[in-house]
This record gives structure tokens, sequence and C-alpha cells, in this order.
């Protein structure tokens, strides 16, 4: 399994969560692009939380739940409503969670009296 992802299969990932992506059929010029879109707003609004700063190298343990922020966000595209907050919340919630588990092995400077 790969470790990264690209914005192209984060785009057919989020057309799938919302109903709009068969797989094997191409996925419209409108929806495309509405999806494209929104990849970016949510990278930013997630880089506090954690760096992707290629859109193209998405990491294999975000990945999923990068998908449904840009489902939400494309989603308040298609319907001309607001966005759901609440929904965005848990799922930065979940990203934190998600990047809280990981290791960093660095080594960590001791500090004798």
């Amino acid at each position: 399994m790969a470790e990264t992802h690209t914005a192209e299969e984060l785009i057919n990932k989020a057309a799938a969560i919302l109903g709009k992506y068969v797989p094997g059929e191409a996925l419209g010029d409108v929806e495309h692009a509405t999806i494209d879109k929104c990849i970016d707003d949510v990278l930013a609004e997630i880089a506090k939380i954690v760096a992707i700063g290629d859109r193209d190298e998405i990491p294999n343990l975000v990945f999923e739940t990068v998908a449904r922020l840009v489902a939400i966000y494309a989603a308040a595209e298609f319907s001309n409503q607001p966005l759901d907050l609440v929904a965005v919340q848990q799922h930065e919630m979940r990203l934190r969670y998600l990047i809280a588990q990981t290791p960093t092995y660095e080594v960590l400077a001791t500090n004798y009296f």
C-alpha cells in the first residue's frame, strides 16, 4: 500500500463519499472542479493540525479523514448551504487524535542538574 495519496485520489474518494463517483466512470467536470477547489481550503484549515505541504503527497494516516473533510466542504458548495461546522470540528478532532498517536522518533536532550 502506498504511503501517500495524490490529489486526484482525494477528489475521487470525496466524490465517492458524496455518491457522485462510480468506479470506472469519469467524474463530471463541474464536480471535479468543485471538489478540487475545496482541497486547498481544507488543507489551509488543517495546516495547524497536520502539515501537508504538497497536495499530491497526502499521508495515508490522515487520507480518509481529509477526504471526509473535503466531502463536507464540497457538499456545502453543491447544495449552496452553510458549512456544517459541527461535522468539521468532529473530523478535526479525529485528525488531532491520529496525529497524537504518531511517534516522532526524535532524540530528546537530557537535562541533568
